[in-house]
């Protein structure tokens, strides 16, 4: 199957314009809602996440990008005198990205990949505290689109869907995009 995939990524390579390859970067903010429906326990934590990706356009179809987020927004909340407070630590992605170019400056794109995420969460009251972890693995599916202000600098917006072991979770980013 490798073999498959690098003469893929050379014909993408060999019969794409020379504009639409090349490497690419973004960083921005992604704003992410868990739906929690435990036994004992529902509703949403809203967690907040800096994010950056990482890709190579192989042609204007097709690209392979990374993505890593930091939360930096946690969840706090309180029920019947316990606290508890509810965090990403991390988050890492790789993603196969179809797009589809409108012009020269618009992008549109769709793209599926595999991610591991690290949550925490810290809970107290009742003369108990503790907290614990979790690293759990899963896939990110999702869309968005591109606006290109310059050939090198642009924004991008999308929409991307993690379903990580028993967790789903909706995620929305905006970013600044830099093309080298």
């Amino acid at each position: 199957m490798s073999r498959s995939l690098i003469a893929l990524a050379a014909l993408a390579t060999i019969s794409a314009p020379a504009f639409a390859q090349g490497l690419y970067a973004d960083a921005g903010y992604t704003f992410i809602n868990i739906d929690v429906d435990e036994p004992g326990v529902s509703g949403d934590v809203d967690l907040g996440a800096l994010a950056g990706h990482v890709g190579y356009n192989f042609s204007e179809w097709f690209a392979l990008e990374g993505e890593a987020l930091i939360g930096v927004q946690d969840e706090d909340a309180s029920f019947g005198g316990i606290n508890a407070s509810v965090g990403l630590n991390y988050l890492v992605g790789a993603y196969a990205k179809g797009q589809v170019p409108l012009g020269e400056r618009v992008n549109l794109y769709a793209r599926a990949g595999l991610v591991q995420a690290e949550i925490e969460a810290e809970v107290s009251g009742g003369g108990f505290s503790g907290s614990d972890s979790a690293t759990e693995s899963g896939v990110g599916y999702g869309a968005g689109g591109e606006f290109m202000l310059t050939p090198a600098l642009g924004i991008r917006g999308d929409y991307t869907r993690y379903d990580i072991d028993d967790t789903e979770a909706d995620a929305f980013t905006v970013a600044a995009v830099f093309r080298f």
